[in-house]
């Protein structure tokens, strides 16, 4: 629970999904730019990132629709994504898909956490 006010809570949620989906979409391209030289196993771990992003989607629009609240994590998480993915007006970083999906797990750890605490209480 929080203390955002509803139009602010909109204004995060909107940014995050945004975020994410642009994480997903850089994946995607990295993904498909070293697909066919990259092992079965870190195609694998590549797909397990992808498959934790489109679990977050999901489970934000979730919880869009049943009014839950925003939470202080997805603050550390927009910030993250900021600097991993930057604006229009910046050319695009070329990272190589096994360093995004590691930079793509630690952004998105506050939002597993969070997954953790709300599944044992």
């Amino acid at each position: 629970m929080n203390d955002f006010p509803e139009d602010r809570y909109r204004a995060i949620y909107l940014e995050l999904l945004r975020s994410l989906e642009k994480a997903r979409s850089r994946l995607a391209v990295a993904i498909a730019t070293e697909s066919k030289a990259t092992p079965l196993d870190r195609l694998r771990y590549y797909r397990e990132v992808e498959g934790t992003i489109h679990r977050w989607l999901r489970e934000l629009r979730v919880r869009r629709r049943t009014g839950l609240e925003a939470h202080e994590a997805w603050f550390q998480v927009l910030d993250s994504l900021k600097g991993l993915l930057p604006g229009p007006d910046h050319l695009p970083a070329r990272h190589s898909a096994l360093q995004l999906c590691q930079r793509l797990r630690e952004a998105l750890a506050p939002l597993e956490q969070i997954e953790r605490l709300e599944t044992r209480g």
